[in-house]
């Protein structure tokens, strides 16, 4: 009999958000096949609506939105929306079995809630930085957030997984998994293309443009590659808060000849832009996956990345080359030699390389096991 599945997630892709949680949606998608899956997110915003209900690829996806402009709001309007939401879904779409919350904070209020008054389990997949120890953000620094709420959510979860081991440590660390399983990101399958080899070369760079991607050390160490070579050009792809500084950076640096920015594209048509690149550039000081790195991996381009944490994991000699973060000097240095020997790293087998790892059904399975050992405890 096929199972039925509950993903509540913290971020989902909608209209006003169309690459929120874009990763989160690519795992629904992959579970689909395997299980009867249904969606409900509750999105904080200028308006309250819904429940409204559409099916997406198959999946059914009930939203709610609401009014919330500070942290009590969220905490007890979130949970109300939440709950009002699943009981119109359980009358039309009927009871899961278990639970899936993606990122504890804040869906996870509402899975302990349905877990207390129906028993249904939920596990956690963690992606967030909120958590780690370079963030900037200030979740677990808000006093008393900690302790009287993420752990008690963490707690009470049947399964905590975490997208890295990087990721996994930290949450240990904060008290906020006790034995957690390190599951990846799920990357669509693309095809691996033939590397491109004339220049200009170009350099990929996808990302929300937000002070964990560290790229303004990213338009320095171009700025310092372009004194010594001008047969590359870097491409951004994306927007976020720091766009606008880093635009006016890339100007004063005088890079409007090798840097571009591309703006926001559909998650959809980042593996074509990928196998128009010679590589894909990561610039992070933090990262506790990097899908990026992965998709790149997946349309057969090899990865520079710093040693920001999840992506040293996968990123090895056979697939790229890490470098320090923060470091100019190094990620240029980084930069000159993949220019130069890019074209050593086979396309098929990089792609070979990321569907063993990060390829839906890989995943999908995987975390069907993570259900079924739940279940039957």
């Amino acid at each position: 009999m096929t199972m039925r599945v509950l993903v509540i997630p913290s971020w989902y892709p909608g209209p006003d958000a169309p690459t929120a949680g874009v990763f989160i949606q690519q795992f629904v998608r992959a579970i689909a096949p395997f299980a009867d899956v249904a969606v409900l997110h509750v999105e904080p915003g200028a308006k309250a609506f819904g429940p409204t209900f559409t099916e997406e690829h198959g999946v059914v996806v009930v939203r709610s939105g609401i009014v919330a402009s500070g942290l009590r709001a969220r905490f007890f309007g979130y949970r109300r929306a939440g709950l009002a939401a699943f009981e119109v879904l359980r009358a039309r779409w009927g009871a899961p079995e278990i639970v899936h919350v993606q990122a504890l904070w804040p869906a996870a209020l509402i899975a302990r809630s349905i877990a207390r008054s129906t028993r249904i389990p939920y596990v956690v997949t963690e992606h967030s930085e909120e958590y780690l120890a370079q963030s900037r953000r200030r979740l677990v620094r808000t006093p008393g957030m900690l302790a009287l709420v993420l752990r008690p959510l963490a707690r009470s979860a049947s399964r905590t997984i975490a997208v890295s081991r990087y990721l996994a440590d930290r949450l240990r660390s904060l008290g906020l998994a006790r034995d957690p399983i390190v599951i990846p990101n799920v990357v669509p399958d693309s095809p691996a293309t033939p590397l491109p080899t004339s220049a200009p070369h170009l350099i990929a760079h996808v990302s929300v443009m937000g002070p964990a991607k560290n790229l303004d050390v990213l338009l320095r160490a171009i700025a310092i590659l372009r004194d010594s070579r001008n047969d590359f050009v870097l491409r951004l792809v994306g927007d976020g808060e720091c766009r606008a500084e880093l635009e006016r950076l890339s100007a004063d640096l005088g890079l409007s000849g090798v840097v571009q920015f591309l703006g926001t594209r559909p998650a959809s048509d980042v593996p074509a832009l990928m196998a128009e690149s010679a590589f894909t550039v990561i610039s992070s000081s933090h990262e506790t996956f990097s899908v990026v790195a992965a998709e790149s991996l997946m349309s057969g381009r090899p990865v520079l990345s710093t040693r920001c944490g999840g992506p040293e994991e996968f990123v090895t000699p056979e697939v790229g080359r890490l470098v320090d973060a923060d470091s100019a000097d190094a990620l240029a240095e980084g930069l000159d030699w993949m220019l130069d020997h890019y074209r050593e790293f086979e396309p098929a087998s990089l792609h070979d390389y990321a569907e063993e790892r990060f390829a839906p059904a890989v995943v999908a399975r995987r975390t069907l096991d993570v259900y079924r050992s739940v279940l039957n405890d």
